[in-house]
């Protein structure tokens, strides 16, 4: 469910990268550049030397050794990265250490500058906005937003009818104003507002029918799924009828199975 919106967010992010920085984030940009290099998740070479020790004052952290016969520029850069990732992992203190073993005097940088030293991030909720201040907009991209903003004391029902209102008012042609209302549809999930959204649409003469949607049908396939492997790791039905609880046939729920085993 959650790539839907990424989905969404990534195919509107160059229309509203702009107004949300400026609007949101309080940064005025004069020229931007689009790096398109996909971040890597896995790393080349494993650590030398990891373990978690207790010392003889009961101290317990992650010991992380590496040993280098290559005075490494960047050296200082890939220590930061296995930081991160034990981190994350295991929640630990950490003590890194190199071991050089390289035959000249070594000129690695061993400590952060100041600005390279990561020390959190700025969290932005939308919640925090008025649905007023994104309604304001005149990109329909930025406008979407505002089911996930604050909607003050109106009811949902109103909300939905001003966004959609004002979708209609300004996308022009027919085709547009579908593409804005299925996104609309989608994000309404994280605000539990599908049906209320679709009741609004349905109201408002707007052709649009969310069952229809091929990112809802196929929300609606993971949800099945899941239900049917959770009745399978119960094991307390059989095959038969967990097909019938999950409204599926026999044979989805026997390939469902099969590939739980793998």
């Amino acid at each position: 469910m959650a790539n839907d919106y990424d989905k969404i967010l990534k195919e509107n992010i160059a229309s509203v990268f702009l107004p949300l920085t400026e609007k949101y984030l309080n940064i005025r940009i004069k020229r931007s550049e689009e790096l398109k290099d996909k971040l890597q998740t896995t790393i080349e070479k494993e650590p030398d030397f990891i373990r978690i020790v207790e010392t003889d004052t009961n101290e317990r952290f992650i010991l992380h050794l590496e040993f280098q016969s290559v005075d490494e520029e960047g050296m200082i850069y890939r220590m930061q990265e296995y930081y991160g990732i034990l981190r994350k992992k295991y929640g630990l203190s950490i003590k890194q250490f190199v071991i050089y073993l390289g035959q000249k005097a070594s000129k690695m940088q061993t400590q952060l500058a100041p600005d390279e030293i990561f020390e959190g991030f700025t969290l932005k909720s939308l919640r925090d906005y008025s649905y007023q201040h994104l309604l304001a907009s005149q990109v329909p991209e930025e406008i979407i937003l505002a089911i996930l903003s604050d909607f003050g004391n109106k009811k949902p029902v109103e909300v939905l009818q001003a966004i959609l209102g004002k979708l209609k008012e300004i996308s022009g042609e027919e085709i547009v104003l579908r593409k804005y209302i299925r996104q609309l549809s989608i994000l309404a999930r994280l605000r539990n507002l599908t049906k209320e959204t679709q009741k609004q649409i349905t109201d408002m003469g707007l052709t649009y029918n969310i069952t229809e949607d091929y990112l809802y049908q196929e929300g609606q396939k993971e949800r099945e799924k899941g239900m049917i492997i959770k009745m399978l790791k119960d094991k307390t039905l059989s095959i038969e009828k967990i097909a019938q609880i999950a409204e599926v046939s026999v044979e989805y729920v026997k390939h469902v199975a099969k590939e739980l085993k793998k």
